[in-house]
């Protein structure tokens, strides 16, 4: 007998069996642990039960989906919706539980809809408000990724239809060797590049990315103090470590112009990237826009690869 419900605190064994059993199905089996979960979600302040549903087959939890409304305000290039969208950040069922997969997807979008919410976002992009950064295989986040079919297929079930394309590029920093031009040799010699920590401010940003450090990287004229470029890395805290510490997220929401970086904010990149390995940070990661074919080029000159694509689907409620 199956039975759709809310969270409680003795699901969480459950949870981490069924993410793990989901994507392994999908691809390789992702380094994840009950411990890892609660650090990255369930601890956190934003969190509440009756946002995650577990489904159960005979008591036992064979699927599961956690859902949010966390902002005030939308934003396209970090991904974050208006206060009236609704994220789906999370569906992941066993084999079992694909006998229950609809009915938990039927009550989650009930739920949603009590909260007053008008559409639904499937599946975490650039996340910064739900807690799933860097938890793998979610990374940066680019929706439901194609490999995801079974995911995709339930949502297609239940009329849900993909809005934009994601690609997933990454790139490794042992060795690595920048492209070397002369407008490349001339930043090299003209400018120094200065790294603070950005400490977050906003209440739920600061919680939802409390197990990451955040950097922020200046390109800065020696010879006026001229600001050139600025970018941002996301590392995982060494003592929550939910995402790998040799791994970093890059985030370019805070170029000039999204979709293509400037001469100086492809310097910046290429520059960070190289020193990356004397950190023991060996793999770099962001998430692009699909239809951002400036930003693809310029980034595989760099030398990252685009290693996945995912949509983002929509639903209006």
């Amino acid at each position: 007998m199956s039975e759709v419900r809310d969270f409680c605190n003795a699901d969480l064994p459950g949870l981490a069996r069924v993410w793990s059993e989901h994507w392994t199905a999908a691809q390789s089996p992702p380094p994840i642990s009950s411990t890892i979960i609660e650090r990255a979600i369930l601890s956190r302040a934003f969190f509440s039960p009756k946002d995650l549903l577990v489904a159960t087959i005979d008591g036992r939890v064979e699927a599961w989906c956690h859902f949010s409304r966390p902002g005030d305000h939308g934003d396209e290039w970090s991904g974050m919706p208006a206060s009236d969208v609704a994220i789906l950040s999370a569906i992941c069922f066993t084999h079992a539980g694909l006998k229950c997969c609809d009915d938990l997807l039927t009550a989650a979008e009930k739920r949603i809809r009590q909260e007053e919410c008008h559409s639904i976002l499937a599946g975490p992009m650039r996340d910064q408000q739900c807690g799933y950064v860097g938890l793998a295989p979610i990374g940066h986040g680019i929706g439901i990724p194609d490999v995801d079919v079974r995911a995709a297929s339930l949502l297609s079930r239940h009329g849900y239809s993909p809005e934009h394309s994601f690609q997933r590029m990454v790139v490794t920093t042992a060795p690595y060797r920048p492209p070397v031009s002369r407008e490349m040799m001339q930043f090299r010699r003209t400018t120094r590049a200065e790294r603070s920590a950005v400490v977050p401010q906003q209440g739920r940003y600061a919680s939802a990315m409390a197990h990451m450090d955040i950097e922020h990287h200046q390109l800065i004229n020696h010879r006026n103090g001229d600001r050139l470029a600025n970018v941002r890395l996301w590392l995982s805290d060494p003592e929550a470590q939910v995402m790998s510490c040799s791994e970093a997220i890059l985030d370019l929401s805070v170029t000039e112009t999204p979709g293509e970086l400037t001469s100086a904010e492809t310097f910046l990149v290429a520059a960070l990237i190289q020193s990356m390995a004397t950190r023991c940070i060996f793999r770099v990661e962001t998430a692009i826009n699909g239809e951002h074919s400036v930003l693809k080029e310029q980034l595989t000159s760099l030398h990252f690869e685009n290693t996945q694509r995912g949509q983002r689907w929509t639903k209006e409620l």
